[in-house]
């Protein structure tokens, strides 16, 4: 097995090292501690590119597995890895929560518990409004929550795979309460940009209308398109429907939160998806030329655009 500290060293080379190593005392930094609450894919990335970029000083990690928090201390992604997440909270300037979508709430509410005047708590969640919705009001006054959605990812999962490029020149949206003050919602899209990301802001229900269409449908249908292949012909497929179908190799379980908690948004999305197909098979069936045209030239004029912009 290959240490993913290992990687990151070879990638980044041992002079970047000694050099954050040596600045890291000069610095003055946006978050001196964060806590990164569920150390997989996403959390481990926050992990990696943080180290990387020498953003904080020093990178706290909660999760349920011990062994797992021991390795990813021991590869070098945190500083230290532990089950106890009070203890995490209490020592961090800024809590990063990446759990699943249904878990996201709960944990929340116990970094609140035990975190420090000042601190700050974010999230990865997928979706927003129900979060936002069940947390507005519930949080102690001396913290405060910005509600975030970093547009990147893989079908894959664990910190093994995590990735200190995952999140450059991605979107990200913040979906903070009226309430939260200025500067807190500041420093996080701070954190976020210096990551690497672009920061967009919006509503928790605008961001869940937007998501349904934009993530949510699309792995819906990639789903669906895969299981719709039987099994004697796997081998006529190539790069199309491998790329088409790639995004259905992410994790079930964690998929089956996202589409329940954003419901009714997709449905609507799930809607008009379908009234769309609809106009496909009656062009197909009418032989309608014409028709089929415009339909292919919609997309392709779509999809052009959309390659094209920066």
């Amino acid at each position: 097995m290959i240490l993913w500290s290992a990687r990151w060293k070879s990638r980044i080379g041992a002079s970047t090292i000694r050099g954050m190593t040596e600045s890291s005392t000069q610095k003055d930094y946006l978050f001196k501690t964060i806590g990164v609450i569920g150390v997989g894919l996403l959390g481990g990335s926050i992990a990696a590119a943080a180290r990387q970029r020498n953003l904080v000083e020093t990178i706290l990690g909660a999760g349920r597995n011990p062994s797992r928090m021991r390795a990813a201390q021991q590869s070098g992604l945190l500083d230290r890895g532990t089950t106890n997440i009070a203890e995490t909270a209490a020592q961090s300037d800024l809590v990063i929560v990446c759990t699943p979508v249904n878990h996201i709430v709960q944990f929340i509410q116990t970094v609140a518990k035990n975190s420090r005047a000042g601190t700050i708590i974010t999230d990865v969640g997928s979706t927003k409004q129900q979060i936002c919705e069940q947390l507005k009001g519930t949080l102690p006054a001396e913290v405060t929550f910005v509600a975030s959605h970093p547009l990147a990812g893989s079908e894959k999962s664990g910190y093994e795979f995590s990735d200190q490029n995952l999140f450059q020149d991605r979107p990200c949206v913040i979906t903070p309460d009226e309430s939260v003050p200025a500067e807190a919602v500041s420093r996080v899209r701070q954190f976020w940009e210096a990551l690497g990301m672009h920061v967009l802001q919006t509503t928790p229900v605008k961001h869940d209308l937007i998501l349904a269409e934009t993530s949510h449908l699309p792995h819906v249908v990639a789903s669906a398109l895969a299981a719709t292949l039987a099994t004697e012909n796997f081998r006529y497929t190539s790069t199309g429907f491998r790329d088409t179908t790639r995004i259905a190799g992410g994790d079930p379980t964690l998929w089956i939160e996202i589409l329940l908690s954003n419901r009714d948004a997709i449905v609507t999305s799930l809607e008009k998806y379908t009234q769309s197909l609809q106009q496909f098979k009656e062009a197909i069936l009418n032989n309608d030329e014409k028709q089929l045209r415009q339909l292919l030239e919609d997309g392709k004029k779509k999809h052009d655009t959309l390659n094209s912009a920066p």
